[in-house]
């Protein structure tokens, strides 16, 4: 991990590494309490403590105390029989995990973050935070869950774990802004530089702009010492994101209002910070003696601060420039002054980019094995960092998902205990009471575990509604028909050995007519059917392919199990049109004298 830059971000690991946690409540000092396990367990308890005077005070003793002695009263507070509630375990996790990281993974201990001994122990301060964050979330204070969150991520940044940092970092500052807690400016401006590190320039601009606007109370510019230091950070991180989107005016008006401030108050090291992201934007402008001097100024001042990374990074800012001033021998002394640096300060992504300037540099002096070199190791050095990067956004989903996950089922546990409360309440209104709500609760536990076989039921009965309103219409359709027919029969019959009158004869022609099945009337009529019996034509053709369309009308109405008569009063022809109709169906179908046409066009 980078080493730290800025005094104000050491002070603030310093200043956590004393008091500890702050829960925002102003209450009288309590008794000083030593290393007194039932009173702590006590005091740890209440629902809400303050930094200084309770859990301050307890970290500092237990940091103080040898190690021993320390975990010793941890593992007795938490066996307690006097610690109790949720409040309690929130505080014990948190106070355990600043003690075990004060005692064995401080700075002090490993200035080497990747040393593989810090494993275990991040991983079991990893533990500790969870379950930390667990029992916030069942305390149901969201001010608590937020400061958890929050102090998590410090710690949890101080290992390089950047992603997970800027999840428990951003949920503990939206968690404060949701209940109107004040977020102090620098808060702001530390989420801002993270999500400017994991490539989030929108949000890093959005939070980063909070910070600048916090400064506006004047409370905060009374409570720091140098509130400046802060304000130019967040304009450079704001100017940086607009430069990384290729948003060149946006990022200029933002770096020369960290420079002018910067300058007003003669801080060399910011100067110089800044004016390397200014020479960045300039470069990009094709401004390379402009850039180049920008760039030298944040080399010289680099120095003078001992940022060698940065320094390193300067250097080979201005190879750059040089090589685009025409300059090559100057390039490649600064790229190697590059290279030297990041030797004493090493830096990943500096020595990326240094290699690839070398690369592009050998190529301009016609030197392509030096360029081969080290366009091979900026290849293999880049592929390593965006992945890392493309882990790092994984890691953030990851993080955003077990953080809804752990919520989601804190929630679900808090709810589930008012439940249980709310039924045993119940119980002293009676047995009908009880019955009613155990009925309620179970059937949406039911409705909750059966929603997916709800659906498909759903989906079933729609298509049994459609079938049986199919049913209904073919239905009311077929006897529409027959008795037309039958009236034109009773017609007949009554005009049968009388002369019939020329507006009566119209009459029965009329009517004749209407009930013969004509093509609108077969479409609705198949249109219908289908709806019952999907896949009958599809069946009937593979079947027999070179069937009639009189043929399939027939099969349709023997599928219904329409009487002759009401066959032909379908079809508008005889019943013994019908007979011959079934006959030649038959012979289509090549069923033996021992078939019976209604069963087997049944089984279609």
């Amino acid at each position: 991990m980078q080493k730290l830059r800025n005094p104000w971000l050491y002070a603030c690991f310093i200043f956590l590494l004393i008091a500890g946690f702050h829960f925002a409540t102003f209450a009288q000092e309590p008794e000083k309490i030593g290393l007194e396990v039932d009173k702590w367990a006590v005091e740890m308890s209440k629902v809400e403590l303050n930094e200084v005077n309770s859990l301050g005070s307890l970290t500092n003793q237990l940091i103080e105390s040898d190690s021993i002695r320390a975990l010793s009263f941890l593992d007795s507070l938490e066996n307690s029989k006097m610690g109790k509630g949720h409040y309690f375990k929130t505080y014990f996790y948190m106070v355990k995990a600043e003690v075990i990281y004060a005692k064995f993974a401080g700075y002090d201990k490993f200035k080497d973050r990747s040393n593989v001994a810090l494993i275990p122990i991040k991983q079991q301060l990893m533990k500790l935070y969870t379950a930390a964050l667990d029992a916030a979330y069942l305390t149901e204070s969201e001010k608590v869950i937020g400061w958890v969150n929050f102090y998590s991520a410090r710690r949890i940044l101080s290992f390089g774990e950047t992603a997970w940092a800027v999840m428990y970092s951003k949920n503990g500052v939206d968690l404060f802004e949701k209940i109107k807690y004040p977020v102090e400016p620098h808060v702001y401006s530390e989420l801002a530089e993270l999500l400017l590190q994991v490539k989030e320039y929108e949000e890093s601009i959005t939070y980063a702009k909070k910070s600048l606007e916090a400064w506006k109370i004047p409370t905060y510019e009374e409570g720091y010492e140098k509130p400046y230091l802060f304000k130019v950070n967040a304009l450079n991180t704001i100017g940086s994101s607009f430069y990384y989107t290729n948003e060149f005016d946006s990022a200029i008006y933002y770096l020369q209002r960290a420079f002018w401030l910067a300058s007003e108050q003669l801080d060399s090291a910011l100067l110089g910070k800044v004016s390397g992201s200014i020479g960045k934007v300039v470069y990009s402008q094709n401004n390379y003696d402009s850039a180049w001097a920008l760039f030298n100024t944040d080399f010289h001042r680099s120095i003078k601060d001992s940022a060698f990374n940065a320094a390193a990074n300067a250097s080979q800012w201005m190879a750059k420039a040089n090589l685009a001033r025409g300059n090559p021998e100057a390039a490649l002394a600064n790229a190697k002054e590059a290279l030297r640096l990041l030797s004493l300060w090493p830096n990943k992504p500096y020595r990326r980019d240094t290699y690839f300037t070398l690369s592009q540099l050998f190529r301009a002096m016609g030197d392509y094995d030096s360029a081969f070199y080290f366009s091979d190791r900026f290849i293999s050095l880049n592929d390593s960092l965006e992945k890392e990067v493309a882990t790092s956004s994984l890691e953030i989903s990851k993080a955003r998902l077990i953080s809804e996950e752990s919520r989601y089922r804190i929630e679900k546990i808090n709810k589930e205990k008012q439940r249980q409360l709310f039924i045993r309440n119940s119980l002293m209104a009676g047995i009908v009471g009880f019955s009613f709500i155990a009925f309620l609760i179970v059937n949406r536990g039911r409705l909750k575990n059966k929603l997916a076989w709800e659906r498909a039921e759903s989906e079933k009965l729609r298509m049994e509604q459609e079938i049986q309103l199919a049913k209904e219409q073919i239905k009311i359709f077929t006897n529409h028909i027959i008795e037309k027919t039958s009236l034109i029969e009773k017609l007949e019959e009554q005009l049968n050995g009388r002369i019939a009158t020329d507006e009566q004869q119209e009459l029965i022609a009329e009517l004749s007519q209407q009930t013969i099945l004509t093509e609108d009337d077969w479409l609705k009529f198949k249109s219908l059917f289908d709806k019952i019996y999907p896949s009958f034509f599809q069946k009937l053709k593979k079947n027999t392919a070179d069937i009639s369309l009189a043929e399939q009308r027939m099969a349709a109405l023997t599928r219904m199990e329409l009487t002759s008569k009401q066959m032909a009063a379908m079809l508008g022809i005889s019943v013994d049109s019908v007979h011959k109709t079934r006959q030649r169906l038959r012979q289509r179908l090549q069923l033996s004298a021992d078939t019976n046409l209604d069963d087997y066009i049944a089984e279609i």
